[in-house]
């Protein structure tokens, strides 16, 4: 009994036995990418967009800015220049949650940092959860996935309803929801973005508000309206059309009321 005791012992130091549990590691390093969204461009590129962080808080809330990330982009680069970029950000956190300093990391793409800086504003508006305060950084990534299609641009530049799409934004009758209610609030300024789809007979349906920042919603349901009686040219095909209406109003008021993240219409 004595020697198969010793025997055992010897085994256990050689193999590390303790109470079941394997001496080896596991490999719990988490995935550098995380998919947030993705961009279509008027040029036809589509890009995805990653997000990354090591503070599980951080990376939660930096999801819900998802549409900023893609205006930002859209909003910078010229329609068929879309280009991969990967931008850092280090951050500040207080223990109210805040973002009491955010950094970026320079790049040599101006338009990069022209994407970083418009990201800025919109992070400086949301917060984390309180806790306590801490350096935490965020990895933001465009990646192209699909490069722009010659035949499908110079089909979308000769479709009527695609024009007549690419104009919402200049049209008179929308640029007065904001102009009429203006004159009662000069602060009154924001933007928003109206998901819809177009049928075959251009009739309009299925409208969602996306990314809102104005406080007041009589600009948003006026707008609404206003597209609910728009009928849309026919198009080069007789399949439907999702789109995004994207809509900006600025004040001449030079400090702002803080905007908020949503209003239900």
């Amino acid at each position: 009994m004595k020697k198969l005791l010793a025997i055992l012992l010897i085994v256990c130091s050689v193999f590390s036995c303790s109470s079941g549990k394997s001496s080896s590691k596991k490999n719990t390093k988490k995935s550098e990418n995380s998919e947030i969204g993705y961009v279509e461009m008027e040029g036809g590129e589509t890009l995805k967009v990653y997000g990354y962080s090591k503070d599980p808080e951080v990376a939660r809330k930096m999801k819900l800015l998802d549409m900023d990330f893609i205006d930002c982009y859209q909003d910078t680069i010229k329609p068929g220049e879309a280009e991969n970029m990967n931008i850092d950000f280090l951050l500040s956190i207080d223990i109210e949650g805040f973002f009491e300093m955010i950094e970026i990391e320079k790049m040599k793409s101006k338009n990069a940092n022209k994407i970083a800086k418009c990201i800025k504003k919109e992070m400086e508006q949301i917060g984390v959860r309180p806790g306590k305060s801490r350096d935490a950084e965020f990895h933001l990534s465009y990646k192209i996935v699909r490069e722009k299609h010659k035949e499908k641009e110079k089909h979308k530049i000769n479709d009527l309803r695609s024009k007549t799409i690419a104009s919402l934004a200049k049209m008179k009758k929308f640029k007065e929801c904001f102009d009429n209610r203006k004159a009662k609030n000069p602060k009154l300024q924001g933007k928003f973005t109206l998901k819809f789809t177009i049928d075959p007979d251009g009739e309009v349906y299925d409208i969602k508000l996306r990314n809102n920042t104005f406080t007041d919603k009589y600009v948003i349901n006026c707008t609404v309206e206003k597209l609910e009686d728009t009928v849309f040219p026919k198009g080069d095909s007789d399949d439907e059309v999702e789109v995004n209406f994207d809509y900006t109003a600025t004040s001449d008021n030079p400090r702002p009321d803080k905007p908020r993240k949503s209003l239900s219409l």
